[in-house]
């Protein structure tokens, strides 16, 4: 997984292209880092009550988001998390890892945007 790009340029650049509009394309993945928080903490809310089905659509909606502005490591976390989503003792450092590469992601972006 590390060996993905944090940031795939090529894929934000073509939903510009989809839009129409680079900055509209560079306001999107904005939004999407604004709401990463709340999208990773309805997947810990999800496992917390152990609630299978919340969890895939918390993790679904990650990984689709994440697809579409590049975020590749997430993109993979979240897909390979909807495997152990019935493993409780990897949650907690599922959690901790998508909070990270939010983080290195946030961090990606802002190397663009300056």
């Amino acid at each position: 997984m590390f060996q993905l790009p944090v940031l795939d340029r090529g894929t934000l650049e073509n939903l510009g292209v989809e839009l129409a509009n680079q900055a509209g394309a560079l306001q999107f993945a904005e939004m999407f880092v604004a709401m990463l928080p709340q999208r990773i903490a309805a997947v810990e809310a999800a496992f917390a009550v152990r609630d299978a089905d919340a969890a895939v659509v918390a993790l679904l909606s990650l990984n689709v988001s994440s697809s579409m502005v590049g975020a590749r490591r997430l993109e993979a976390l979240s897909a390979a998390a909807l495997g152990s989503i019935d493993e409780p003792t990897s949650h907690a450092g599922l959690i901790a890892h998508l909070q990270g590469l939010g983080v290195e992601f946030q961090s990606a972006l802002g190397g663009i945007i300056r």
